[in-house]
């Protein structure tokens, strides 16, 4: 198959990989920007391989928990202006708690990374994410994914509130996030090559996703 190529222009920068090595504020961050948010119901022996063993799925249905896809654009953060890439294959319980268990995630910022993975022990890794008003495109060593979408027409101001957790290294994490954005309803056409698992649990083609602007998000302190 041909290789899939992304267009570059001036409006889908790339994250700055350059700043001062420093102290990092701590938890809880809040976080302003865009995002746009799929969900899929997907098989629990599908996902079983992305998870850890001790971990037990949570059923939305029988037989099926809820997979995420979240792409993001930040435009202030502790650590300036980023990109993200997150894949939660499955909702889990693991230690009496319960939230989407994080397998990958990719950003644009080195600051952003090293903080991921010390504050909260999230596996980052860095890829080139590009964003303008109807298309994000990720470019990584696991992922290579184009997403576009029409913006709705219509949105409206919601809360939301969850739970994930994530493990990198020895270290573990499980933390809350909340927030508020104005949340609408559109078509995205997903397209790519992936070793995550995106395509395995769905995400491919045409679906539904949840665009998220003028969001708000605070992520919480982690409990180890």
């Amino acid at each position: 198959p041909r290789p899939l190529r992304f267009a570059t222009n001036s409006s889908c920068r790339r994250g700055s990989m350059q700043g001062p090595m420093s102290n990092f504020q701590p938890a809880p961050w809040t976080l302003q920007g865009d995002a746009l948010i799929g969900f899929k119901l997907v098989r629990e022996d599908l996902v079983r391989r992305l998870i850890p063993s001790d971990a037990k799925v949570v059923r939305v249905l029988p037989g099926r928990t809820v997979a995420m896809l979240y792409l993001s654009q930040y435009r202030q953060s502790p650590v300036g202006e980023y990109r993200e890439f997150i894949f939660a294959p499955a909702l889990v319980r693991r230690a009496g708690r319960i939230g989407f268990w994080i397998s990958h995630i990719f950003v644009d910022h080195d600051l952003s990374l090293i903080a991921g993975r010390t504050i909260w022990s999230l596996p980052k890794q860095t890829a080139s994410i590009q964003w303008s008003a109807d298309c994000v495109a990720v470019d990584g060593p696991e992922v290579k994914l184009r997403a576009v979408f029409t913006p709705p027409h219509a949105t409206m101001p919601l809360p939301f509130a969850g739970a994930a957790m994530s493990s990198f290294g020895s270290a573990e994490s499980w933390f809350p996030v909340q927030g508020v954005a104005r949340v609408g309803v559109a078509r995205a056409t997903i397209e790519g090559e992936d070793q995550v698992g995106l395509k395995e649990l769905g995400f491919s083609g045409v679906s539904r996703f949840f665009t998220c602007r003028r969001m708000r998000v605070t992520i919480g302190r982690p409990r180890r």
